[in-house]
């Protein structure tokens, strides 16, 4: 055992596209001053497996990067150099080796809950135990998720079934509609994930849907062709352009430049993307679909539908109706989908729920313009989510990104896309510009975002910091034999702190997080 780390454990891969093992980081550290101890050494270990972590688990990189630097401040890693990116990770430490490792952008809200809640663990106790910290971390890795996969596909038929009415505001048939086509693209996505086409997963599931509506259209739910553009957009909600517009100018705020930057022009591809995938599958049974509307047939009648029809009639339930009352099951299968345990909905609901409510019911005034309510929508929300962070410790990202999926950001970009086809062949349409429609709506989010976390940040990570200035200097921290001494929690220790949790002691540091993540926790005590 090196701290309690098995040579099993020590020649395990870091994971999530990364060979490297945890034994061959530590030989990289064999002549550096953080050789002092194993131990020692192994913190880097653990500093690199959590930054990989939260990126995989779907944490924002600047958020990341706080609560990494944290972390590593706790653990006595003092010179943290850290750039976060979408597919990149670079750590260094001090005079130490630099480390490149691959990473990828997902959202698992259940094993992100658990790892956001070790972090703050680590965060805010000098004294934890590195070993047992990593193999906390490994069983939230390894577990399995909450859902199987037939249950996570039937929760997404019913998000994208939902989001005709939910997101788009369509009617009756639409929801039909929606839900014929969306198990289409759902399928497509599945077999791109079981044969390894991920790269090609956004334009074959377009394509397929391009290919569908048609039919669809003809022969299934017989509605006006306008009515297609809600089925699309249904079909395709999950590839839509929404937290890579928000992240992407909230990260060139604070400073990250590059990383938003990429991410801006990651969503303005990936809508280029989704309007040609469409119009080429559209080119199967779509030919001369709009020869009634224009006049004429040809290429100009046979371009995919980018106006959606006017959102009035008996077919259509009112906006109360929508945001009061069927955003109730829309929100719950958007959880779901997200992999949240049920246990965590009750508090992201709190905050999504009044936060959409609120947002259309500014629309339906008309006494902001747009960009102004899409700021006001998302500070209310953040708002929300921060005091739900400050009571049980769940991220900010958790509560919002449902919220986003159901606004759909990326839904007008796209149709921005698709009129600009129809305009290059003389069809009398007036498209926006869809970059500048795209950023703007970017910006308008990233600015409620970043007010109301700028209110929020100080006063949550207030007692963190009273903490740490008020603590003695530990020897733990600086001295190798107390280090190499030092055992793990015992079961009575870990009940001390959670009892200290629950009544708010001064004489512990804050332990919120240990108190609702009761599952690492057990682990630990076991």
């Amino acid at each position: 055992l090196v701290c309690g780390r098995s040579d099993r454990s020590l020649d395990r891969a870091l994971g999530f596209g990364n060979d490297i093992t945890e034994r061959e980081i530590l030989q990289q550290y064999a002549n550096s001053h953080l050789n002092v101890t194993h131990e020692k050494a192994l913190r880097v270990v653990l500093v690199l497996k959590l930054a990989v972590t939260l990126l995989e688990y779907g944490q924002n990189t600047v958020d990341a990067e706080l609560m990494l630097g944290k972390v590593s401040r706790s653990l006595g890693l003092d010179s943290l150099a850290l750039n976060l990116g979408a597919r990149t990770v670079h750590v260094s430490f001090g005079s130490g080796p630099a480390h490149m490792l691959n990473c990828s952008t997902d959202i698992v809200v259940d094993k992100l809950l658990d790892v956001a809640a070790l972090c703050k663990h680590i965060a805010h106790n000098r004294d934890v135990d590195v070993g047992q910290a990593l193999c906390v971390l490994d069983n939230i890795i390894d577990r399995p998720l909450p859902y199987g996969w037939l249950l996570q596909l039937i929760n997404l038929e019913c998000v994208c079934s939902w989001a005709a009415l939910a997101a788009f505001m369509g009617s009756w048939p639409d929801m039909a509609a929606a839900a014929i086509l969306a198990p289409f693209a759902l399928i497509t996505r599945e077999f791109c994930m079981r044969k390894g086409l991920r790269s090609l997963e956004l334009v074959l599931c377009s394509l397929v849907v391009g290919f569908v509506a048609p039919l669809v259209q003809k022969h299934v739910v017989q509605v006006p062709l306008c009515h297609v553009t809600v089925w699309w957009g249904c079909a395709l909600l999950l590839y839509l352009p929404g937290c890579e517009l928000i992240y992407g100018a909230y990260e060139i705020q604070f400073g990250s430049t590059f990383n938003g930057a990429a991410q801006l022009m990651a969503a303005l591809v990936r809508c280029m993307l989704l309007g040609l995938g469409l119009t080429i599958g559209w080119q199967a049974f779509g030919q001369d679909a709009a020869a009634e509307i224009i006049g004429r047939g040809g290429v100009a009648a046979s371009l995919v539908p980018a106006q959606a029809c006017e959102t009035t009639g008996p077919l259509y339930p009112s906006w109360q109706v929508v945001f009061g009352v069927l955003n109730f099951p829309m929100l719950f299968h958007c959880f779901v989908s997200l992999n949240m345990r049920v246990r965590d909905v009750v508090g992201a609901f709190c905050v999504a729920y009044p936060s959409l409510f609120a947002f259309m019911a500014l629309i339906q005034a008309d006494t902001l313009p747009a960009l102004v309510v899409d700021a006001a929508g998302i500070f209310i929300a953040t708002n929300l989510a921060s005091a739900l962070e400050r009571w049980n410790d769940t991220p900010v990202c958790v509560s919002i990104v449902p919220m986003v999926i159901i606004l759909a950001p990326g839904w007008p970009s796209v149709q921005s896309v698709l009129l600009s086809m129809q305009k290059t062949h003389h069809v009398a349409v007036n498209p926006a510009s869809f970059w500048t429609n795209l950023a703007l709506q970017g910006a308008a989010y990233a600015v409620g975002l970043s007010l109301a976390l700028g209110l929020w940040r100080a006063w949550n990570h207030r007692r963190p910091r009273e903490w740490v200035a008020q603590a003695p200097k530990e020897s733990s921290v600086n001295d190798a034999d107390s280090i190499a001494s030092s055992t793990a929690l015992t079961p009575p220790d870990a009940s001390n702190l959670l009892r200290a949790a629950r009544h708010g002691s001064h004489t512990q540091p804050p332990m919120s997080g240990v108190t609702r993540r009761r599952g690492w926790l057990a682990t630990a005590e076991g």
